[in-house]
């Protein structure tokens, strides 16, 4: 009987729909695996395997944008760096060096305050963005671990310096290239949304979430929506401006959160470089 159930189902498998079923079965049983362990193990493994697959395939792209680019700053001086970096606040508070793209030129109202990203944004800065090709270098920061394709949208130290408890919870994951807003935002969205979205998202990653967030954020740039559309007020200020603007704080306490993110920053700066140093064999003298 043992034998002939065998040979059955070997019967069964030199069929072409008797193969695809169990093609299909193996399949479903592997994104079940994936999907049921996706927040402790296969989310950085994903992150890690299609972030090197994107390195790798977009590389050249990469390299024809980036002396495009170079002819195209030369010519009418938009930027002063092909590229701009900044600190944000990532998982477990660490920095994150997030590198991309200049795409923006640096410009002002008469009051001195920066005028807003639609204003500034050069026509080949249109072109990096649309496609993605902006944020091409923050790939290194998913390969590394230090950011993943999905997750809290980054914030800046000074910012984080003044997130209360029920934000917290956000710095328990890494920042995401792709947030979760991109398709519970929307242009009235506010700072206390955008915790309470984040928080959400922090304690209940999921694959399928995940890969709709994904697909939402292609759609957007398919269809040329700017990131107001998406991240509301947040877009047009920080949130200690946000905070001293709605009379939370007041612009002293504003100014004291600023000096205490400014001051975790260079914490971290002189922890790093006292690891290097110790790595080198070098000593630094007693102060």
């Amino acid at each position: 009987m043992a034998i002939n159930l065998a040979a059955s189902a070997a019967d069964i498998l030199n069929t072409w729909w008797g193969l695809t079923l169990f093609i299909v079965f193996d399949v479903a049983v592997l994104i079940l695996i994936v999907a049921l362990n996706y927040k402790w193990l296969f989310k950085r493994v994903l992150d890690f395997l299609f972030s090197l697959i994107f390195l790798v395939v977009f590389f050249p792209f990469f390299l024809i944008f980036l002396a495009v680019d170079a002819i195209y700053n030369r010519a009418v001086n938009a930027y002063p760096s092909l590229f701009v970096s900044g600190y944000y606040c990532g998982k477990k508070r660490r920095p994150v060096k997030i590198t991309v793209f200049a795409t923006e030129r640096i410009r002002h109202d008469a009051d001195g305050r920066l005028l807003p990203e639609r204003e500034r944004v050069t026509s080949f800065g249109r072109v990096l963005k649309g496609c993605g090709m902006k944020y091409y270098p923050c790939l290194l920061l998913v390969l590394a671990g230090k950011m993943s394709f999905v997750g809290p949208r980054p914030m800046t130290f000074a910012d984080a310096a003044a997130v209360g408890e029920g934000g917290i919870a956000r710095f328990s994951v890494r920042p995401g290239l792709v947030s979760s807003l991109e398709r519970y935002g929307g242009e009235k969205l506010t700072y206390p949304d955008l915790f309470e979205e984040d928080v959400e998202y922090a304690a209940h990653p999921n694959l399928f979430r995940d890969i709709s967030f994904f697909m939402t954020k292609i759609a957007h740039r398919l269809r040329g929506d700017d990131a107001r559309r998406v991240y509301g007020e947040c877009t047009e200020q920080s949130y200690l401006s946000w905070l001293a603007g709605t009379g939370a704080i007041t612009q002293e306490e504003a100014e004291l959160y600023a000096a205490d993110g400014k001051a975790a920053l260079e914490s971290f700066a002189k922890r790093d470089r006292e690891r290097e140093d110790f790595a080198r064999g070098v000593s630094r003298p007693l102060r």
